[in-house]
């Protein structure tokens, strides 16, 4: 890699933009049409407002407001969360390998400009 330092260059380029497109696009995981439709009949029934029914696409949200017992609701909205920290964990390591390789190739670079004047 020491000879070609623009293919870190694009490298870094590239896992920075898989990163940020992961981070950007990513969210809490949605709820199943069926999960959704109670949540939303029972945050109409209890005379919520818009924006409090919006929620109830996201499955932690959705969960909590229709669980009828209090150990399976944490342990599913445990697992909702653990795969959100998963992804943003995933996308984080792109952004820093990506910031790392692009850097590298940019040192490696002026280094090899500087020697060969």
């Amino acid at each position: 890699m020491k000879k070609n330092p623009l293919v870190l260059i694009a490298l870094g380029v590239l896992l920075i933009a898989v990163g940020g497109w992961m981070q950007f696009t990513g969210g809490p995981p949605k709820a199943d049409p069926g999960l959704r439709q109670a949540c939303e009949a029972s945050m109409a029934e209890r005379g919520a407002d818009a924006d409090l029914i919006a929620q109830c696409k996201e499955v932690a949200f959705a969960t909590a407001t229709t669980a009828t017992d209090a150990e399976s609701a944490a342990r599913s909205i445990s697992a909702a969360n653990t795969g959100e920290i998963g992804g943003n964990a995933l996308s984080m390591f792109l952004i820093g390998l990506g910031l790392a390789l692009v850097v590298g190739g940019v040192v490696i670079r002026r280094g090899a400009g500087r020697a060969a004047t």
